[in-house]
């Protein structure tokens, strides 16, 4: 070990000496030690620049007297000395928090960078899927031309065919006719079937309406009947909570009684005690002494206090006579209250007398009760029946909730119906204009083959040309008006057909909200039952162990046996202080015992009043920190998961309490995207929903939890993993986070070598940034998590956040998840 000395550190620090001065004076030094003798054993004053003036001074056989430092010059470089350390310090102090603010910032930059190229990544691709949706564009476009002039084509062709067809119809007369008879066949058959469909939707829409209106009739008469059910609990809730607060108010009333005559009691007790031995040693001539006495003492104070107002001039300490001159003051007034208050507190024995007789008089008139602690029963059992009552009208209110979705939905499937009611109208009109169409087609085909009839008896060849020649272009008209109508008559039925199969929904909508309402009507039956067996238990009592629900309240059984014992003492105690009454009036003139009383009364109730104020001051603070850090819990767990977790308190068709968790990512693009798992009795169950039975999402979750990780020890390397790799690791932690005994999700390896971690992906931005790297505790090692301000960080200094640190307790090792 090297020895360094002041005058070597006050060289290294003072700022304004030269690094040769400094050389110098570290081998003065150096050799001072050498040679045993220092500055301050040699008592020398060393010149600041010549430091090797010391050692020629050494070699010398006898030191120079102009040489030797005096006390005071060693003062003051020692202060000087002790000053240059202390800018120094303070220097260094400065340089270190620069040094952090710049570090910060450095990250802070870093962050930013990483961001901003993540962005410029996620820019890219955006633009290249751009591009490739541009060039699909075009492909589709130009396939889209194709593809029309192909059609164009094969317009000219269909153009030029007809064409062709219109030359050879002048020879097919014949088949025209043959074509018109089965024309005509078959618009008989479309009339036939118009019919049928026709009376068919109107035997639906009658049985609809008949459907309709008996629903109607069972949800007025479920609502009426619901309303007057509601009408009765809330009667009976109302008395319900009326007697309720008439048992608390007697319960109060009776715990103030028993504190009056605890106070009470304590209070006799102390006078008895203190009036005990004076009442035997003591007489009427004994108390005039004692009255004398005090009048003396009362003119000694006095003539103690007109000494302290003479001497008060010429003293000077007069704050203690002040003090004496109130202690004075103070004791003659207690003197003369004292006797006074007596008189009170025989009064006061005598109001605790009438309050214990009327409480056992109210004990009498209260059925069923013969002490207290039925009184205690009697309040747990309207607490669980004001408990189930309200869990009734909870269920009730549910129930008009249900009730009114079902009258919306009947409302819905009434517009529904009556817009297919509609529908079926305008098609039946449709076709009734179809019909007639068809009628003036046929009549105009039969006058132009009565026309063609008489043409060709008239056997002239020039007419034959030009009537041939109407006749074609008639019939191709005719032809066309033909397909027209039967264009008509298939779109007609098509909307049909979607019209029944719309009819059909309704049908079963109907159905499945008459469904409902039944299952409704028998929920209202259930409870009403319920609502008859809580009324019963008002009414009559229950006090089985089995089906009543024992409250912790307050007061609990053990400070109501406490109370009860209580009592008892107080009654039997009660006699004794009656006795005892009678002593103490005697000794009313005797002021010591009143004084001391009252003291001790004065005292325990500032105790108590100090005692309370504490308590609810404690109260509050403790309320306030439980939800300081139920906030911290949870900005934690967000912080830490990625996983906003939500918690809900259910109860299952059998009656089992189940507590529902629901786990929902910060990033979730909606809310469907969100795990659910029911906690019951220890165990925890995955709930399947529409996010968790998706294909890909159900191969994530359906794997075995014991061979969730492989431990891979590869190099902390920088990977970039994507974006979909962060979002399984998040998935992954997220699912075992509610398996914590079964599996464990990451390794580590206690050594001395130190690796960096980089594991940003904790924050809210880890789904743009690197996995680097993470950890985990051993099982059988227990860490505590504590929030810092880059993320969250391990009591043995490990840290999760966005900064790059060294860790000398772990060695991470990265690890690939596998299905």
């Amino acid at each position: 070990m090297a020895i360094v000395t002041r005058e070597s550190l006050a060289a290294r620090t003072v700022p304004d000496a030269d690094p040769d001065a400094n050389l110098d004076l570290d081998l003065a030094a150096a050799v001072a030690v050498a040679t045993g003798r220092t500055p301050v054993s040699d008592r020398r004053l060393v010149p600041y620049d010549r430091p090797t003036a010391l050692v020629s001074a050494s070699g010398a056989e006898e030191p120079s007297d102009d040489m030797v430092c005096t006390y005071h010059c060693r003062q003051m470089v020692k202060s000087e000395f002790v000053v240059a350390l202390d800018t120094a310090e303070k220097a260094v102090q400065e340089y270190r928090v620069k040094l952090d603010t710049l570090e910060k910032q450095l990250s802070k930059s870093e962050d930013e960078r990483t961001t901003y190229h993540d962005k410029l990544n996620y820019v890219e691709q955006e633009l290249a899927a751009t591009k490739g949706r541009e060039t699909a564009l075009q492909e589709r476009l130009l396939k889209e031309l194709g593809e029309y002039q192909e059609r164009y084509r094969q317009q000219v062709r269909k153009i030029g065919e007809l064409e062709v067809k219109l030359n050879k119809e002048i020879d097919s007369r014949i088949s025209a006719e043959s074509s018109s008879a089965s024309a005509q066949e078959s618009v008989k058959e479309l009339e036939r079937a118009m019919q049928r469909s026709s009376e068919n939707s109107e035997r639906e829409k009658k049985a609809l309406q008949k459907e309709l209106s008996y629903m109607q009739d069972d949800s007025k008469l479920s609502i009426s009947k619901l309303n007057a059910e509601l009408e009765r609990m809330s009667l009976r809730a109302q008395n319900s909570e009326k007697e309720a607060k008439m048992l608390n108010e007697q319960l109060e009333d009776l715990k103030k009684q028993l504190n009056e005559c605890l106070r009470e009691k304590n209070e006799t007790e102390l006078r008895l005690l203190d009036s005990a031995p004076l009442s035997v040693q003591r007489n009427p001539t004994d108390d005039q002494k004692l009255i004398k006495l005090l009048q003396e003492e009362l003119r000694n104070y006095e003539k103690e206090v007109h000494e302290a107002r003479r001497l008060k001039s010429s003293h000077t300490n007069v704050e203690l006579l002040s003090e004496k001159l109130l202690e004075e003051q103070s004791r003659r007034k207690r003197a003369e209250t004292e006797l006074s208050k007596l008189q009170e507190i025989e009064a006061k024995a005598q109001k605790l007398e009438l309050e214990l007789a009327s409480c056992t008089s109210l004990l009498g008139n209260i059925p069923d009760v013969s002490s207290y602690s039925n009184i205690a029963d009697l309040q747990r059992q309207a607490l669980t029946d004001l408990n189930k009552l309200g869990e009734v009208t909870s269920r009730l209110k549910e129930l008009e909730v249900t009730l009114e979705f079902a009258e919306i939905s009947k409302q819905r499937a009434e517009g529904e119906a009556t817009l297919a009611k509609e529908r079926a109208e305008s098609a039946s009109r449709e076709v009734k204009r179809l019909e007639l169409l068809l009628t003036a087609v046929s009549e105009e085909r039969d006058r132009l083959r009565k026309d063609h009839n008489m043409l060709s008896n008239q056997k002239t060849r020039d007419g034959d040309d030009m009537s041939s020649k109407k006749m074609e272009s008639d019939l191709s008209q005719m032809e066309k008006v033909v397909r027209e109508l039967e264009t008509t008559l298939h779109e007609q039925r098509e909307l049909i057909s979607q019209q029944h199969a719309e009819l059909n929904l309704m049908n079963e909508k109907l159905s499945i909200e008459a469904r409902k309402a039944k299952s409704l009507e028998r929920e209202g039956d259930q409870l009403r039952s319920q609502v008859a067996l809580l009324e019963s238990k008002l009414g009559h009592g229950d006090y089985s162990a089995s089906s009543t629900k024992v409250l912790r309240m307050v007061n609990t059984l053990a400070m109501d046996s406490e109370a009860k014992q209580t009592i008892e003492a107080l009654q039997a105690e009660l006699k004794k202080t009656k006795e005892r009454l009678q002593a103490i009036e005697e000794l009313k003139g005797q002021a010591d015992a009143g004084t001391v009383v009252d003291a001790n009364v004065a005292e325990k109730l500032a105790q108590l009043k100090n005692q309370v104020a504490t308590l609810e001051k404690r109260e509050e603070r403790y309320k306030a920190v439980f939800l300081e850090r139920i906030s911290v819990f949870r900005k934690a767990c967000c912080s830490l998961f990625g996983y906003q977790i939500v918690m809900n308190d259910e109860q299952q068709p059998n009656g089992i309490h189940v507590t529902r968790f629901t786990l929902q990512s910060v990033y979730a693009q909606t809310d469907d995207e969100k795990l659910e798992f029911l906690y019951e009795s220890g165990s925890t169950n995955i709930v399947v929903n529409g996010y968790t039975s998706q294909h890909e999402i159900a191969q994530q979750v359906c794997f075995d939890l014991k061979n969730v990780c492989r431990y891979d020890a590869l190099p902390v390397d920088g990977k970039e993993y994507p974006l979909a790799e962060t979002q399984k690791l998040t998935y992954y932690l997220c699912i075992l986070s509610a398996y914590p005994s079964n599996c464990n999700v990451l390794a580590v390896n206690r050594s001395v070598r130190t690796n960096p971690i980089r594991s940003s992906f904790w924050g809210r931005d880890y789904l743009q940034s690197y996995v680097e790297g993470f950890i985990q505790i051993p099982a059988d090692e227990e860490v505590e998590w504590k929030a810092g301000a880059g993320g969250m960080v391990l009591s043995d200094g490990c840290h999760f956040g966005s900064n790059n640190v060294n860790t000398s307790a772990y060695n991470v090792i990265p690890v690939s998840l596998v299905n």
